[in-house]
């Protein structure tokens, strides 16, 4: 028999004490990245409920339960595409028809969670909402007997022989030993997403949070602020201390600053432009159907 990790949960085994399962569940569907949904707060603290916000560091102060996802970045950045824009208004028409076919008018309404759980029918697809459509990753393979073993097994797959005669607890148990002993390879299966649109690459959601803030500030002041002034109003942090000294401590200390000063607004106009430059990386790819990604990992 050939069988596939995506399996074993047929079987009734649960691997999550022995292997760590990065898949998300949701309904009938599974993400490897943690999908966006309403999260409840606690009335007392005002803190989110979900155990699995907890393990997510918040792209921003204040960010609600569906912007703990990456897919909800993919939305926001498809959003600054000039190009898919222009395809929006023609009502999908143009260079970007194919993407559109997917994505649908992102820019008919401002409401993430209401394109996201949008029901969209096709051929495939039937009742799912978009975002289950697009990123979900397809239902697990089922366990079926192989008239031969062969050769050219895939990497995601582990062809054992089953003694049928075994008790089924003894089976279970074995089975539980066995992926332990090729967890590298579980795990590594296990990362590999067959979504209509995978992520690309891992970036940290605050990462992509300021990435977004930095060229929503330059849309608004191109012309009218300095680097190092955009930088500051996109709440981008940098390296204060020069040799040691700060203008602040300077500055109350009565002695010359200029020159920290100057290396400090050097260092933040620095940070600005690669935010910018990444910015544009990823809505121009995010347009060709990959995000989060950069020209230079193409």
């Amino acid at each position: 028999m050939i069988i596939s990790y995506c399996s074993l949960t047929k079987l009734g085994i649960d691997m999550t004490d022995k292997i760590e399962d990065q898949r998300y569940k949701v309904g009938r569907k599974f993400f490897i990245h943690a999908p966006p949904f309403k999260g409840r707060r606690s009335k007392e603290t005002g803190k989110f409920l979900s155990k699995r916000l907890q393990r997510i560091t918040p792209p921003f102060t204040g960010a609600e339960a569906y912007q703990h996802s990456i897919y909800y970045f993919w939305w926001e950045f498809l959003r600054r595409h000039d190009g898919y824009k222009a395809c929006c208004k023609k009502n999908g028409k143009g260079e970007y028809a194919k993407l559109y076919a997917d994505f649908g008018n992102i820019h008919e309404h401002d409401d993430f969670w209401k394109w996201w759980s949008e029901k969209v029918d096709d051929e495939t697809y039937i009742n799912l909402g978009r975002g289950e459509r697009l990123f979900a990753e397809p239902q697990g393979r089922r366990i079926e007997i192989a008239d031969k073993v062969l050769n050219t097994q895939s990497v995601d797959t582990l062809t054992v022989n089953i003694p049928l005669e075994i008790r089924t607890a003894h089976l279970v148990k074995n089975f539980r030993r066995f992926l332990a002993e090729h967890k590298e390879q579980v795990q590594k299966a296990r990362r590999i997403s067959r979504a209509r649109y995978p992520v690309s690459s891992t970036v940290r959601l605050n990462s992509l949070y300021l990435t977004l803030r930095v060229y929503d500030v330059e849309q608004e002041h191109v012309k009218t602020k300095k680097k190092y002034e955009k930088c500051d109003l996109a709440g981008v942090g940098v390296n204060r201390f020069v040799n040691g000294e700060t203008v602040e401590a300077l500055k109350r200390a009565d002695l010359p600053y200029n020159d920290v000063l100057q290396e400090v607004r050097r260092r933040k106009s620095q940070a600005y432009s690669r935010y910018l430059d990444m910015a544009n990386e990823y809505i121009e790819n995010v347009g060709k159907g990959f995000f989060p990604l950069r020209n230079k990992e193409g």
